[in-house]
């Protein structure tokens, strides 16, 4: 990170580290080496990200942003404006303080200044995250979003790393659009985006009957996932189905 900032510094640059990377510092461990890092640059055009940093660049998204490696860190690096929401016009303002309105998780709605200046307190944004880590609540933040399928997978996959219960909204768009997406397509939305299956299409549905059963109960309340060890059942075989039958019949 010290090698990129030194870019940021020649080019005067502000730039604000941003989302997941915030979430699993605070909310998972502060030790822990992170799966990657946003960052957001104000200041700067695609083009003049692309030429400062060529050599660590992989590849160049359908939004514009860029795919570096950094010895063995990889970073995703936009433009503030270039941001998807600000581009679709759902959240007004387009500054580093509406930034974290722009996620669709809450946990992930967090911007925080990268450099700093000696004397100068660090620039943090957030509010709905620090009130999903004191309350343990995953919550969409923006609803609006083209990639229904992942967004499903993500809330399952990170509602379950960090112990936290669902709020109404999340569980009743992860009914509908879970219902209505095949799991083997959500074991290949898992392969795209994290390189392997974490949970596979029998842990991802009942997952998804659980939360849909689960509604009818709690109403406006938060849904509890159910614990690891329960996905792991699996229906007994005929003959075993005869002998518990038999046993409990005496």
């Amino acid at each position: 990170m010290r090698t990129l900032l030194d870019v940021f510094r020649e080019h005067g640059w502000e730039v604000f580290v941003f989302g997941g990377t915030l979430r699993d510092l605070l909310a998972v461990s502060a030790t822990a080496a992170p799966r990657d890092v946003d960052l957001v640059v104000a200041g700067a055009t695609g083009e003049a990200l692309r030429e400062a940093f060529a050599r660590e660049l992989v590849r160049v998204n359908r939004f514009g942003g860029l795919r570096l490696q950094v010895q063995k860190l990889p970073v995703d690096i936009w433009t503030l404006e270039s941001t998807w929401a600000f581009q679709q016009k759902l959240v007004p303002g387009g500054d580093f303080a509406h930034l974290p309105r722009t996620t669709f998780l809450n946990v992930e709605a967090v911007a925080a200044e990268l450099d700093t200046r000696k004397g100068r307190a660090r620039q943090v944004y957030g509010d709905a995250f620090f009130r999903a880590v004191r309350e343990r609540v995953l919550e969409i933040n923006l609803e609006e979003n083209p990639y229904t399928g992942l967004c499903v997978v993500r809330s399952l996959l990170t509602a379950r790393k960090l112990h936290y219960a669902l709020g109404p909204r999340l569980a009743r768009y992860i009914a509908h659009h879970g219902s209505r997406v095949d799991a083997a397509e959500l074991e290949a939305i898992q392969l795209s985006h994290y390189g392997r299956v974490r949970l596979d299409r029998d842990q991802l549905l009942r997952l998804i009957r659980s939360v849909s059963g689960r509604l009818a109960v709690t109403r406006q309340r938060p849904v509890e996932l159910p614990q690891a060890r329960q996905l792991e059942w699996t229906l007994p075989r005929p003959q075993q189905l005869d002998w518990h039958f038999l046993r409990s019949t005496g």
